[in-house]
């Protein structure tokens, strides 16, 4: 059984049919390798570091998957941004990037 949530537009058109759930995403596939480039172009053009860890952060509630894809891309790069130091400042600020409970 194919987990549905979690990989967005990288299913297949076997697996969406096979799920039921074609229909449902935009009519186009992105394989994994296409959805990383797009999200490390996005990801350079924010501004500073809290705004880099709000938004991994969102791709982690939006596309799990991906978002431990884009980690292990260069870990030495993005660790700095979702865990020491730049988790300090997102706890200190933490009234401005609370994006959901988790």
């Amino acid at each position: 059984m194919l987990n549905v949530k979690g990989i967005g537009m990288a299913f297949s058109l076997e697996e969406r049919l096979q799920l039921g759930i074609h229909g449902l995403l935009p009519p186009c596939f992105l394989s994994q390798d296409v959805q990383l480039l797009r999200v490390l172009k996005n990801y350079e053009m924010k501004r500073d570091d809290l705004d880099r860890y709000v938004f991994l952060m969102g791709l982690q509630d939006r596309n799990e998957k991906l978002f431990y894809r884009v980690l292990t891309s260069d870990t030495e790069r993005f660790m700095p941004i979702v865990y020491t130091p730049t988790v300090g400042l997102a706890c200190q600020m933490y009234g401005l990037a609370f994006r959901r409970p988790r």
